[in-house]
């Protein structure tokens, strides 16, 4: 079978790039779990506006501009699929622990196996901010290279668990598959599937129409490299460093297109990517303080 994976980050910016790729096929995978809310709203049980109130979403533009895409493609006749397992594996846990089901639910192998990777990518995350209030920059640092190690073991998993719940389709046409673009293993592990894949870049095309050359933040740069075991050279912690300063500065708030900018999170992105990867260890920690003594933060 032949699926074409399409990279893209979770912004409303890329909507429109992702319609373009998605017209020409005749079925898209989500990057999510599978959930009945979206199957009620794109066959009309429900609004739009119920739908988007109804998500667990810490991005309500993105799902409300994300479902009003999906209703359009769907009317056209495109079929959409939601195919996340190891998310899905994650939400039954919380299931199961309401309900009293834990221990019963978590025997299954793979699920013992979701929650195990799970448990020390938190734990690691957990760690981190626990340094991070204690404020002593080198073990925060340290603390961030061993998120990113076992972050890029939770990729691994997913990427796995993803292609081979794709492996099962049997579908007639041609299949598009979304991806978040740090999801750089998933089109290995289809073709390992004996797909016949093809990628395409969001990210990288959105940088050709203005043209920009794409610069990747130094978190990502990490977690990347320890998916692929790369060797890094010692230059893990500065890369860790980096990235620090690069969380501490990115604006959280969701940012909508407009005609005089049509990619203001990738702007940023970039533009900022560009500064910190310029700065050595010491100017990563006097910045980092200085952004928390700016913002008058706690640490």
């Amino acid at each position: 079978m032949e699926v074409k994976v399409v990279f893209l980050a979770h912004r409303v910016e890329f909507l429109e790039l992702l319609r373009e790729e998605a017209e020409k096929y005749g079925v898209l995978v989500l990057e999510e779990p599978n959930d009945f809310l979206l199957e009620k709203f794109l066959n009309g049980s429900i609004s739009l506006e119920e739908y988007v109130s109804s998500s667990d979403t810490n991005f309500p533009q993105y799902t409300f501009h994300q479902a009003r895409l999906l209703k359009n493609l769907h009317d056209q006749g495109l079929k959409i699929l939601q195919i996340e397992p190891y998310l899905e594996i994650i939400e039954r846990i919380h299931v199961s622990i309401k309900i009293g089901k834990f221990r019963e639910y978590t025997r299954n192998p793979e699920v013992k196996n979701v929650l195990e990777v799970e448990r020390e990518a938190v734990g690691k995350l957990i760690e981190y901010q626990e340094e991070l209030m204690r404020g002593e920059f080198d073990r925060i640092v340290d603390k961030v290279v061993e998120f990113a190690r076992k972050d890029s073991e939770r990729f691994k998993l997913r990427d796995y668990m993803r292609a081979t719940a794709i492996a099962e389709l049997r579908a007639d046409d041609k299949v598009i598959v979304e991806a978040g673009y740090l999801h750089i293993l998933l089109p290995i592990f289809l073709e390992r599937l004996n797909f016949r894949v093809e990628t395409v870049n969001l990210l990288e095309k959105a940088c050709r129409s203005l043209n920009l050359e794409l610069s990747e933040n130094p978190g990502d740069t990490l977690t990347k490299a320890y998916m692929l075991n790369l060797g890094l050279n010692g230059y893990e912690r500065l890369m860790a460093a980096q990235s620090l300063v690069y969380v501490s500065m990115i604006s959280k708030d969701e940012k909508l297109p407009t005609k005089e900018n049509p990619f203001p999170h990738l702007l940023e992105e970039i533009n900022l990517a560009r500064k910190v990867k310029k700065m050595n260890y010491e100017e990563c920690k006097e910045e980092f303080f200085r952004i928390i003594r700016k913002n008058n933060l706690r640490i």
